[in-house]
């Protein structure tokens, strides 16, 4: 009996789709940079929101707020990218499905505010830490 093409792609799309939703986790990671700051000019009129999150954004992008909506953005460089922030790492629970998954972030000082450069189950984000 002969089997189906069909197969091995469903696999493949599921497992890609499954992996997404492990880099997402829990919504507390973030992507590297910051969000450009707003241009000053008058919006027209609102666009709808392209994404709710940094992972729905292609690549590097950070979802940022817009002259007239929320887009998927190239983020800029945090002001002291090889600063090292205080706090631990979250241990990372699980293995991811992907070859070479992903870096978000290389340095904490890539992150914004408190949040560090840590190994998650699909490569590095920026995540809050976990006390000392």
């Amino acid at each position: 009996m002969k089997s189906s093409g069909l197969f091995p792609f469903m696999m493949l799309l599921a497992l890609g789709t499954l992996a997404s939703w492990a880099v997402e986790g829990s919504g507390k990671s973030f992507k590297a940079g910051v969000c450009p700051p707003k241009k000053s000019a008058q919006c027209l009129r609102y666009e709808k929101p392209e994404c709710q999150s940094d992972w729905q954004c292609l690549g590097k992008k950070r979802c940022c707020p817009d002259i007239c909506g929320i887009k998927c953005l190239d983020p800029v460089d945090t002001p002291s990218p090889t600063r090292r922030k205080p706090g631990r790492c979250p241990p990372a629970y699980g293995q991811c499905m992907m070859l070479n998954p992903p870096n978000y972030c290389e340095m904490d000082g890539q992150c914004e505010r408190d949040l560090k450069c840590c190994v998650g189950m699909c490569g590095k984000s920026c995540v809050s830490p976990v006390k000392a």
